[in-house]
């Protein structure tokens, strides 16, 4: 299944401005990757709440605008993990990268914005439209696959693009695309600035999947496995909190989610299943149902026979009874 691809300013793309966050102290350092983005928000409240729990190292996020980058940054060893779209994690580590999905960053959080041009999803068959999404390998593409699926719409009756997200919102304006799938907020935040129209959120499409992921190298979890478990537990609480205080998590989030808390918070709470951080706990299950998709829509060759080789579960904390 052949897809006309456009690769914007060069090899794999994500979407920030590129920093990171700084400080003195006696601390060792655990890097963190990650992009500006909705679904990276249990790490920034971690970062800017909770750094006092950790007694023996001190979390340090390293902001990236390119996913290739991010791989660099991973295989010399700058990292020791990284929030990343999930389907890349997968292909990364098939490919040989030594790391493991440790937790989900969250469930859900994209949406599939359209020109008005475009009455409707299904008004997309034969209309040889541009769609940007963030990466070839990301969940933003499998969605649009069965988006369109799901309206009838031939996979080859559009042209997907690859591009920044923090460049989407223009380009559509412009009329260079006619639509994009992208995490929160970017959709969001075109919707209220009156460029194009949300045609779907991602849980209409296909409820709870996998949206990014947190990885940790295997170096880091095999020379600090207590260090990786405080570090996804505390994950997982900041998921908790975000769901019982979305308005300050919005607030302590926005130089992760490059949007106003306000616009963010309304993506937290409306509707509520829009982004979902209260289960973090990938499953095998998940990432071959990614997998199954990956494949049906020629990403993959075939199914990885090692599959579950790819998660590391025993870090997360033990559920409640």
């Amino acid at each position: 299944m052949s897809v006309f691809w456009i690769i914007v300013c060069g090899g794999m793309i994500g979407g920030c401005s590129s920093g990171e966050q700084t400080g003195v102290s006696e601390k060792e350092e655990v890097r963190i990757g990650r992009l500006i983005c909705g679904g990276h928000l249990s790490l920034a409240v971690v970062e800017n709440r909770n750094q006092g729990r950790f007694e023996d190292f001190r979390l340090v996020t390293v902001q990236n605008h390119r996913w290739d980058k991010v791989v660099e940054d991973l295989e010399y060893g700058r990292l020791d993990g990284t929030f990343i779209l999930s389907p890349l994690a997968m292909n990364l580590i098939r490919n040989g990268l030594k790391a493991k999905i440790v937790l989900m960053a969250d469930r859900n959080g994209n949406g599939f914005v359209l020109s008005r041009q475009h009455s409707s999803i299904e008004s997309l068959a034969g209309s040889h439209a541009i769609i940007a999404v963030p990466h070839r390998f990301s969940q933003h593409h499998v969605l649009l696959y069965l988006a369109l699926q799901q309206h009838h719409v031939p996979y080859h009756d559009i042209s997907v693009v690859a591009m920044a997200p923090r460049d989407m919102i223009n380009s559509l304006r412009r009329g260079e695309i006619d639509g994009f799938v992208v995490g929160e907020p970017e959709a969001n935040k075109s919707i209220s600035l009156g460029v194009g129209w949300m045609a779907a959120i991602s849980p209409q499409i296909w409820k709870d999947h996998l949206d990014h992921v947190f990885i940790l190298t295997d170096r880091f979890i095999r020379e600090h496995p207590e260090r990786a478990a405080r570090l996804v537990q505390a994950l997982q609480q900041a998921g908790q909190f975000i769901e019982v205080h979305p308005k300050q998590a919005a607030l302590l989030g926005e130089d992760y989610t490059g949007s106003s808390a306000q616009v963010f918070e309304q993506v937290l709470t409306t509707p509520p299943d829009w982004i979902d951080f209260s289960d973090m706990r990938p499953t095998f299950a998940r990432v071959k149902e990614m997998a199954q998709v990956m494949v049906e829509m020629g990403l993959w060759d075939s199914m990885p026979p090692n599959l579950a080789a790819m998660l590391d579960l025993r870090f997360l904390k033990a559920e409640s009874n």
